[in-house]
């Protein structure tokens, strides 16, 4: 039952007020009487209703209170909750960021302190090899042949362990993700110059390495001889030699020289080695592949890393195909080719060298060019072959005629310099200035540029190398034509000393030659000035090819 007091009065009286008062608020009030019969002299009459105790026992709550406290309650629990979760996950990301710094810094310990001393070892060994092949040469024969199969084995053991930290360091690249320079890659001749590097090792072992350039035997619309079969790259059609792959030429080039190594690393005396270069009409789509960047269009547009895009047309693929008659694999073993850190016998096999991420990086690698690198063998001791594929393009404006010039240039001038005897006499070699730390690696990289008919000066840090930059430049002696700059040095390291030469206008042609050759280092090198990074330990070879490639003429 619902309880109101009722208030019924005239308005000249107020009889029936049986309310109370503390509810005089909550009344609510009308006229029973209507306005006309009112004028016509009706009395008016007025209801009045008023709440009871009774009325707000039933019908008082406290849900509302209630459910703002529930409500800010849930509100608080869960900004709790997401602070603890914002808190954790930050600190999370934090520990990741100071072990993945510790991680970068302990790698870029160990390569520089373990590339300098290295890179003093074959600089030395190389200059005693040249001393005992002119000392064959002038028929001291018996006992400089000892001599330098000696020296030839240690340089081959300390370049085996430059290999070692070499794939640990770009196994950490292709972990964080290694960034390609992405150009239309001339893949034959980049097969062909990389066979050419294995020729002498292959010969000093034995092994007889054998190389054919093939057009696939699918029928299709094109102008060259199906089924072509040649021995010389030069050989092949036009149409075929014109083709590339859209990618990283330094890193393709890492991923032949490792399937080329380990074939002839597991291949015996007078074994064999059969490399095999072909080109398919078939595209890598066709069977069932991704092209470059995922698209199977008839014109794909590709960004290169020097900013330019090329428009080119996908054309079929290219295969390599290395194949040994070595110890072979089984089953198992290749299905475990591709891991991190496998070897297989390592000791009995290799004699313990290797890292056991060549195959792994160079899969990485494969993959980050939308490309396969498959490995199969007919079991223990009947070989090995290794078959990479690549998509190829074809790119209207890139000229094979000037390619063939360069390349011819390129290579009759790497004959000249790689001549025994100094390539030219002391007035036409460049004017070099050395910046290393350490004495020995200034002494003999002097010494090895010396026989090579440039004239060295040398520097201990980059502050005496920006002094002697400074005469040159304001002085009466010949301004230097390059500068060969270590990264780590104490007093002013190669960074600061490359970022104060170029405040002071030189703009002379400056190479970093370091140990530190993480992409971070590198980058950051460039950024103060540094035209082009070399890693230690130091290959001649190419040192002169960025002469040439820059045109430091002597």
């Amino acid at each position: 039952m619902i309880s109101f007091s009722t208030h019924l009065s005239f308005y000249s009286s107020q009889e029936g007020d049986i309310h109370q008062t503390k509810f005089n608020e909550f009344g609510v009030s009308t006229n029973l009487t209507w306005n006309d019969l009112h004028q016509m002299g009706a009395p008016m009459y007025k209801l009045s209703l008023y709440p009871t105790d009774d009325f707000v026992k039933s019908y008082s709550t406290s849900n509302p209170t209630n459910a703002t406290i529930t409500a800010l309650s849930i509100i608080v629990f869960i900004s709790i909750l997401f602070l603890l979760y914002d808190y954790f996950v930050r600190r999370e990301f934090l520990e990741r960021h100071q072990l993945l710094e510790a991680k970068r810094r302990f790698i870029r310990f160990v390569s520089h302190e373990v590339r300098t001393p290295l890179n003093a070892v074959l600089m030395g060994l190389e200059i005693m090899a040249e001393v005992d092949e002119r000392q064959q040469q002038d028929h001291q024969a018996e006992r400089s042949a000892d001599r330098l199969a000696l020296l030839r084995e240690i340089q081959n053991n300390t370049e085996s362990a430059v290999e070692v930290l070499n794939d640990v360091l770009l196994y950490d690249k292709i972990e964080s993700s290694l960034k390609l320079e992405v150009s239309m890659v001339p893949i034959w001749h980049v097969v062909e110059r990389t066979l050419s590097e294995f020729k002498l090792p292959a010969a000093r072992r034995q092994v007889h390495l054998r190389a054919t350039y093939e057009t696939s035997t699918t029928d299709g619309d094109c102008s060259y001889d199906v089924g072509l079969r040649v021995t010389d790259v030069n050989d092949l059609p036009d149409d075929v030699r014109c083709l590339r792959v859209a990618g990283d030429a330094s890193r393709i080039a890492q991923v032949l020289r490792n399937l080329l190594s380990n074939a002839l690393k597991f291949t015996s005396a007078r074994g064999l080695i059969l490399v095999t270069a072909s080109y398919h009409v078939k595209s890598m789509v066709e069977q069932g592949r991704v092209t470059w960047k995922g698209s199977s269009t008839l014109v794909e547009k590709i960004k290169l890393h020097n900013g330019q895009e090329v428009l080119a047309t996908p054309r079929g693929h290219f295969q390599l195909t290395v194949q040994d008659t070595g110890v072979g694999m089984t089953r198992d073993q290749i299905s475990k080719l591709f891991g991190e850190g496998v070897q297989f016998n390592a000791h009995e096999l290799q004699a313990g060298k290797g890292s056991g991420l060549g195959l792994f990086i160079a899969n990485g690698l494969v993959g980050q060019h939308t490309g396969t690198l498959e490995g199969t063998s007919e079991g223990i001791d009947k070989g090995a072959a290794f078959t990479l594929k690549l998509p190829l393009y074809h790119a209207p404006g890139l000229s094979l005629e000037k390619e063939e010039h360069e390349r011819t240039t390129t290579i009759s001038e790497k004959n000249m310099s790689n001549n025994d005897e100094p390539s030219c006499s002391e007035d036409q070699g460049l004017r070099l200035l050395v910046v290393d730390d350490a004495p020995s690696n200034r002494k003999l990289l002097c010494r090895l540029l010396e026989r090579k008919g440039h004239k060295c000066d040398m520097a201990e840090n980059g502050q005496v190398a920006l002094e002697m930059v400074r005469e040159t430049m304001w002085g009466d002696e010949e301004p230097y034509d390059s500068i060969l700059m270590d990264y780590e040095m104490s007093v002013m390291n190669g960074p600061t000393a490359a970022s104060l030469i170029r405040e002071l206008g030189c703009d002379v042609f400056i190479i970093g030659i370091t140990g530190n050759v993480l992409s971070d280092d590198v980058q950051y090198f460039k950024s103060k000035g540094a035209n082009a990074i070399l890693p230690k330990p130091i290959q001649l070879s190419l040192l002169e090819d960025l002469f040439m490639e820059y045109h430091l003429t002597y």
